[in-house]
């Protein structure tokens, strides 16, 4: 008799992660590699990092005596044509595989997954990109943001670094009050001046990630009590706070007992983490906050076995 094993995998825009699980719950493998997102790297690279990573996982296990359940988290893949086409692009990487079944999803229902079984809750991600998605006992889903860089991720740790180097811009040129963040910036691309910031933002662009990576840089001001880094910190919460009310209120779970999770590099960060739990708990008081101390692929190894 074949034996059964669970594969979850989170493939995201910088790496992908997976883990496996035999029959009685015991992780047996994992394994990490690059990107997976189609949208981020080009299909074959993709398909690659994907296949590497789901073999250094599986280890030893004898493939010809084994039954694979595999659920994917993946980035970027919110409609049912993206679903159509990672399941198509990810389903033809591992078809030397004996998988018996084969689930593509957005990467948020398995954060989800990874912090909660309340069929009342959604989840909040603040982390390079920002959004929230969730579901009620009824079964229906609700979304605000994901949708790209360029189309929302409102307070994300790209929309912050973004903000960082505007404001330093406009600290300069006085535009805006003179504020810490000018000279952080200066320190961190190693330039005399903010003149020179232009060569290092333009030549080659800085990329979503790269922008994103300047978020420290406005905590450090805000932890200085800098007015300007404050403002910004203040702008992400109340993006965040619309994200989770716009869902909360589409789902209709205002009322009820439910759980809100919250996973990313930005929400976890002290002064966004506490305002974000106190307008929460002042708007709605039956939201219970939920910090994971799982990582998002044991969420989706979670939903692996739910495909028997």
């Amino acid at each position: 008799m074949a034996q059964r094993y669970f594969v979850g995998i989170d493939g995201g825009g910088t790496k992908t992660e997976v883990i496996v699980s035999d029959q009685n719950g015991q992780i047996i493998g994992n394994g990490l590699s690059g990107p997976t997102n189609l949208d981020s790297v080009v299909e074959a690279v993709s398909c690659a990092n994907l296949l590497a990573a789901v073999e250094y996982a599986l280890g030893t296990i004898d493939k010809s005596q084994s039954e694979l359940y595999v659920y994917m988290g993946a980035s970027g893949v919110d409609t049912d044509v993206e679903i159509a086409r990672s399941t198509e692009v990810f389903g033809r990487a591992l078809a030397h595989l004996p998988i018996k079944k084969f689930i593509v999803i957005n990467d948020g229902f398995i954060a989800l997954a990874s912090g909660t079984d309340n069929p009342n809750s959604l989840i909040l991600i603040g982390g390079t990109g920002s959004n929230c998605i969730g579901h009620n006992e009824h079964g229906q889903v609700a979304k605000a943001g994901g949708m790209g860089f360029l189309l929302a991720d409102q307070g994300s740790g790209y929309y912050i670094g973004r903000q960082v180097l505007r404001e330093a811009v406009k600290s300069f040129d006085g535009r805006r009050p003179k504020t810490m963040i000018e000279q952080l910036v200066c320190e961190y691309f190693k330039i005399p001046s903010i003149i020179n910031l232009k060569e290092k933002v333009y030549n080659p662009p800085l990329s979503k990630d790269q922008i994103a990576q300047l978020s420290p840089l406005c905590s450090k001001a805000v932890e200085a009590n800098d007015q300007v880094a404050l403002m910004i910190f203040s702008h992400v919460v109340d993006e965040l706070m619309l994200h989770t009310s716009t869902v909360i209120k589409r789902l209709d779970i205002q009322h009820t007992t439910f759980d809100c999770v919250c996973v990313g590099s930005v929400i976890n960060l002290p002064y966004i983490k506490e305002q974000c739990f106190q307008r929460l708990q002042q708007e709605f008081p039956t939201c219970n906050l939920v910090f994971p101390q799982n990582p998002p692929v044991y969420g989706a190894v979670k939903l692996a076995k739910t495909l028997i």
